[in-house]
């Protein structure tokens, strides 16, 4: 057989040898990446606002994974925005009955460590707790601004969310 014709047929094999394998991985370990990841949730959920039965409501926003409420009447937006790497922010952002932003949890992050550490830093988020609707000015912390953008997004599109489809998330709650 001819080299030329030799060796796009062994490289052709030989992709398609390690792409089954990529398959057959992913068949196997989807299962328990998703579980992981549910756990991941429940865990932060469980962190930021307290043990408490949360309800997935049935409602889909662009840019919100899913959304959640719990007993005391709090929206709970699971969101993933781009930090300092694309989509490496996974944040739960709760909103109250008043609206106000009440609490801001990573479920992950995978920024710098000296990034993530310090948009995860009380002193950060604190300034976006009892906000009521998003402002487009905030303290971004020196050394991590895109990874600060990346929280000031997610707490933006929830409000935005919240305040635009407020009785539709309230009925949602309802059923």
């Amino acid at each position: 057989m001819n080299d030329t014709i030799k060796a796009p047929i062994v490289l052709t094999l030989i992709c398609s040898a390690v792409c089954g394998l990529l398959a057959l991985g992913n068949h196997l370990t989807k299962d328990k990446i998703a579980a992981a990841e549910s756990q991941a949730i429940q865990d932060s959920l469980a962190n930021a606002f307290g043990e408490a039965e949360y309800t997935t409501l049935d409602l889909q926003f662009d840019g919100v994974n899913q959304l959640f409420s719990n007993p005391d009447g709090t929206t709970i937006f699971d969101i993933t925005t781009s930090g300092y790497e694309k989509n490496s922010q996974h944040l739960l952002i709760g909103i109250d009955e008043n609206g106000e932003v009440s609490a801001i949890s990573f479920v992950s992050i995978s920024d710098s460590p000296t990034q993530s550490k310090k948009v995860q830093e009380t002193a950060f988020l604190s300034q976006f707790i009892g906000q009521s609707e998003a402002n487009e000015t905030y303290d971004a912390i020196a050394g991590a601004t895109k990874s600060s953008d990346g929280v000031h997004t997610a707490v933006t599109r929830a409000l935005d969310i919240y305040c635009n489809h407020k009785e539709e998330i309230l009925h949602g709650k309802d059923n």
